[in-house]
């Protein structure tokens, strides 16, 4: 298996000063391990890391407990990191996470948001129609996100937007595997319009329903393109309305 001191990062002759920080040596890894360059179940070695981005091993050690909060990378006492392998199982946890965590969110953004929040909102939502089918996946994957990430800021809660930010962190990991096909590209736009309409017009309770049904949505189209092999989880079951 190859591991990380095989691997090329691109640091060159190491990491810039602005970036030896732990925060920035997990943006790195989390970038390698988007883009494909480190694999699933692949280890991450911090003397092989730590020599090839010519830093110390403590921003590298910090760096992959961030990354496993993330649940992006595995770590095993006595035996070190390895890069997470997903499965159809943490898929269907992670979007029932976001839905609980992105619909609470747009029903306080709703409350909350500002003339200047919507203004970014509707700057996402032009960047999303202009990747539309023409982006790869991961440029969907950036663009959609990037939404949603407005969304979670205009809640002006400041807990709430960073486990946003972890759940977004494993979901792009795997949504930036396939790119979504025409007909999903415009649904998607659909749902994310009808979303950032109930929040111009302060609607709480029809922007917690679309942005629940909008991720219960992309739940499906995720485990749909899942072929890891492991049986997809079962939903959960809704309750019946009053």
């Amino acid at each position: 298996m190859e591991t990380a001191d095989a691997m090329d990062l691109r640091a060159g002759d190491g990491l810039p000063m602005s970036q030896r920080s732990s925060e920035g040596v997990a943006r790195l890894l989390r970038k390698a391990i988007l883009d494909g360059r480190l694999q699933p179940g692949q280890p991450l070695r911090e003397r092989a890391l730590a020599e090839e981005l010519g830093i110390s091993r403590t921003p590298i050690r910090e760096a992959l407990f961030i990354l496993q909060g993330e649940g992006l990378v595995g770590l095993t006492p006595n035996r070190g990191a390895t890069v997470r392998t997903i499965t159809a199982t943490d898929i269907a946890e992670i979007y029932a996470l976001r839905a609980v965590l992105e619909s609470h969110a747009a029903a306080t953004a709703a409350d909350r948001i500002t003339e200047a929040d919507l203004a970014q909102l509707e700057d996402a939502y032009a960047r999303l129609e202009r990747i539309g089918v023409h982006g790869n996946a991961h440029e969907q994957a950036d663009a959609d996100l990037q939404l949603h990430a407005t969304i979670a800021k205009a809640a002006g809660n400041q807990l709430l937007r960073t486990m946003i930010g972890q759940v977004h962190a494993f979901t792009v990991t795997y949504r930036s595997q396939y790119p979504y096909s025409a007909e999903q590209v415009r649904r998607a736009n659909v749902q994310h319009r009808a979303i950032i309409d109930a929040l111009r017009d302060h609607d709480a309770a029809r922007a917690e329903e679309l942005m629940r049904e909008h991720v219960s949505w992309s739940r499906e189209l995720a485990l749909d393109h899942f072929t890891e092999g492991d049986p997809p989880a079962e939903p959960p079951q809704r309750r019946a309305a009053p």
